[in-house]
Parts: structure tokens; sequence; C-alpha cells
């Protein structure tokens, strides 16, 4: 299995501010490559994205986590180079240079999206991991799938550890009171009284 991720989707890997879910699917992702023999696909462009956003911080988590040997980082090289090319004439070809993307789509970020998509293509990659509303799209049009990070599974530790968490809140929120109905009083009658309390 090879996979490629894009820059939101590495954030969820190494972030510690990340939601915990979606961390445990990016590691889940991580096991099923290995378990695989697969290939995690880091562009470098999503490398120079990420250390632009984590800061100084950032290196050294990145550079432990490109040490696993199932990890490659690619750069953009002439044959994904001359796929980009392809990509581009295809979309000029319907008269609007940032198909399948809306005409309005910032061009810098068009031209860096099919740069990641020609380097999956290149690579052979069976799923692009994604959060991007772009990259998707463009995956599409040249037949690669796509899943957002949400999307992949929950590993079986994960899935225990997130039905633990739920339990632990349901024991510390607040008893609720139950809230009876006003009762009536009785009296000892059993029948209404009658006019002139005979």
């Amino acid at each position: 299995m090879k996979v490629l991720i894009d820059s939101n989707a590495l954030i969820a890997l190494l972030d510690p501010r990340v939601p915990k879910s979606l961390a445990d699917r990016m590691k889940g992702l991580l096991e099923d490559i290995d378990k695989s023999n697969g290939k995690l696909i880091i562009p470098a462009q999503v490398v120079g994205e990420y250390i632009a956003g984590a800061g100084p911080a950032g290196q050294p988590i990145l550079t432990g986590l490109v040490k696993n040997r199932r990890i490659e980082v690619v750069s953009f090289d002439h044959v994904a180079a001359t796929e980009c090319a392809l990509m581009d004439r295809a979309a000029q070809a319907t008269g609007n240079k940032r198909a399948p993307l809306a005409r309005d789509a910032i061009w810098q970020k068009v031209k860096v999206d099919r740069q990641i998509v020609a380097i999956a293509k290149v690579h052979g990659v069976d799923v692009i991991v994604s959060t991007d509303g772009d990259i998707p799209k463009l995956a599409q049009a040249v037949n690669i799938r796509s899943v957002p990070v949400r999307d992949l599974p929950l590993p079986v530790w994960a899935q225990q550890l997130h039905i633990d968490g739920i339990a632990e809140v349901a024991l510390e929120a607040p008893p609720k009171t139950a809230v009876s109905a006003p009762r009536r009083m009785n009296l000892g009658r059993k029948s209404p009284p009658t006019p002139g309390g005979v």
C-alpha cells in the first residue's frame, strides 16, 4: 500500500494540539502501511509547509518521523514535472486553466496542489490522504482516490480509548435529578364531598 499525505494530514500526525481522534486515525494508517510493507509518501512541498508553520520546534519531530523506513520524502522531479505539465495542458483544453477547480481558485495554490497530485501519480500511490478541498478534485481528475483524515478507520486500540473517554465524561457529569410530578393530596377520601357535608 502506498499512501501520499498533504500538509493537513501531516499536521494531524505530528501536532499534539490536533484532536485525538484524528491523530489516532493517522497513527492507525501508519500501522496499516507497516503491516502491508507499504510506503508513506510525503512531498517535499508538504514538508516545507509543515516546517514553515511549526517553526524550529517542528524540525526535530519531523526528523524523527522520516527516520522510519516506511516513510519517504519525495521531490518534484522531472518525471513529476512532466506529469504536471500534462495536467496543465488538459485543464487549458477546457478553457479554464484551473480546471477541475473554479476559475477564481488561487493560481499559486493550484500549481502547488497539482505538483502534489503529479507526485502521487508518478509514485503510483493507492490513495491520497487530504483534508484540502482542492486536492481531492485534482486527484479525481487523474483517477487517484483520496480520503480525508476524518474518514480513515479508527484503530481498534483507539476505539477502546475513545469509549473509555466517553465513559469518563459520563461519570464526571453531575447526576441528573428526576423531577417528579406534583402529588395530589388524597386525605383518605374515596369520593368528592357532597353538598351540605352529608
